[in-house]
């Protein structure tokens, strides 16, 4: 019961990450937030690794492999932070929830792995949900075209299915710890270079008591917590059941978005983020 409801609160703070991304935005740009939200959150999460003596016994080949991965994952980052700039929180939940099918889809075309009959319905399904969210139904526009936050956030969730891909061999045989440690390490070094380089500490010290709680949400608890739990209930449930929880990711950001910071939710993004879910669902459900 207790792994249930830390997979829960895990995945209800993963949607709210990108209500307190909006929340700091205003403040800092997409590379200072990243930034301290490494400064803060990584040494934090190193301090788990510490305790639980995750074993770092990569080899060199899966060294490569990890380093590629920090490389997409920091690429990442910084690509749906900025789109969060331009669009809603709300729109962000849902159209990350197409990851799991972007990943099937790498995977039939560089790794060879089947695409069966629900996977292809449920890709169709979810990129019908997904132009509903850009368009709001508006198909006769071309405005919906132009919404640079929604593109941005939707080639996030391929960035983060070719970062999944690509570390996929070693998360499947190492401590997920150690992994998730090492491919932000490097992250970290280059983002507090920047900070460093940047010199905007008298703006931080100077953020709102909102934006401080906000960046103390991603380090602490996204960043640093969030991952423990995780993998905690990863090993005790498994992965399958586990992510079962994720479909609750956009409800939260969702809930949060409009309760919040006040943003619109209309029939279209009801229809379309819940053919997003549908989607994912009709492509994993054999899982």
């Amino acid at each position: 019961m207790l792994i249930r409801l830390l997979l829960l609160f895990t995945v209800i703070l993963w949607g709210s990450t990108f209500v307190a991304t909006k929340v700091l935005l205003p403040y800092i740009s997409p590379a200072e937030l990243l930034g301290l939200r490494m400064l803060i959150g990584l040494p934090i999460l190193g301090g788990i690794v510490f305790a639980r003596k995750a074993k770092f016994d990569f080899s060199r080949s899966e060294w490569v492999s990890l380093m590629i991965g920090s490389a997409i994952l920091t690429a990442h980052f910084l690509i749906q932070i900025t789109g969060l700039k331009y669009t809603t929180a709300t729109n962000t939940g849902w159209i990350i929830s197409v990851t799991p099918l972007i990943l099937a889809v790498i995977s039939y075309l560089f790794l060879k792995e089947k695409l069966d009959r629900g996977v292809v319905v449920g890709i169709g399904v979810a990129t019908l949900g997904v132009l509903l969210l850009f368009s709001k139904g508006d198909f006769g526009s071309i405005g919906w075209l132009k919404s640079t936050g929604d593109w941005l956030i939707l080639v996030s969730a391929h960035t983060w299915a070719i970062y999944t891909a690509v570390i996929r061999t070693v998360t499947r045989t190492k401590d997920p710890l150690a992994v998730t440690f090492a491919v932000l390490f490097p992250t970290f070094v280059l983002m507090v270079g920047y900070l460093v380089w940047h010199n905007q500490w008298q703006v931080y010290l100077e953020l709102p008591l909102d934006a401080v709680v906000s960046l103390l949400l991603l380090a602490v608890l996204a960043t640093a917590l969030a991952q423990w739990f995780w993998q905690m209930g990863v090993a005790k449930i498994g992965a399958a059941k586990s992510g079962i929880f994720l479909y609750l990711e956009p409800l939260s950001a969702t809930a949060m978005g409009v309760a919040y910071l006040g943003e619109p939710f209309g029939i279209f993004t009801a229809v379309g983020g819940l053919m997003v879910l549908a989607g994912v669902y009709l492509a994993e459900r054999k899982k």
